[in-house]
């Protein structure tokens, strides 16, 4: 990967909807060299996808909490099933697996805190292999960015 490729990344995780031609004038390239290598980035995975930044409380999902997990035990097993089971559970907008204890951080939206709660009794409770959950809100998010520091080589 080159700077005109990296740049090609800045410009687009500002910006993934740009056209074409006004990315090519970004970074310095004519229309079909720019796209050939947008496509090469894509393929090699590089660009996994595009995506719409939405306002979580025009949606309904205005209230969002972390949700620390520890399990009973912790094999093989009961790690893949936990991580199915919260792969259905579309209110679970983000699963890190922790080195250490707890076992799993959780990033789980809802309209307000009566739904939270709701999630957390009817669904996160009952997961398989829990020993523990443990949840908190932010009073703010002073920061929260989806674009990677893309070094310049």
């Amino acid at each position: 990967m080159d700077s005109i490729d990296r740049s090609i990344l800045f410009h687009l995780q500002r910006d993934g909807r740009q056209p074409n031609n006004q990315l090519a004038d970004l970074v310095g390239l004519s229309p079909s060299p720019c796209l050939r290598r947008v496509r090469q980035l894509e393929a090699d995975g590089v660009i996994q996808g595009y995506t719409a930044l939405l306002d979580r409380r025009a949606v309904g999902c205005g209230y969002e909490a972390l949700v620390w997990v520890t399990l009973s035990q912790v094999t093989r097993d009961s790690m893949t099933d936990f991580e199915d089971a919260v792969g259905e559970i579309d209110a679970i907008v983000e699963v890190l697996r922790m080195m250490g204890q707890p076992d799993y951080l959780l990033r789980v939206v809802a309209a307000d805190a009566e739904a939270f709660e709701a999630i957390y009794i009817d669904r996160l409770a009952q997961l398989p292999h829990v020993k523990t959950l443990t949840s908190q809100s932010a009073m703010k998010v002073v920061k929260r960015t989806h674009s990677l520091p893309i070094p310049e080589r």
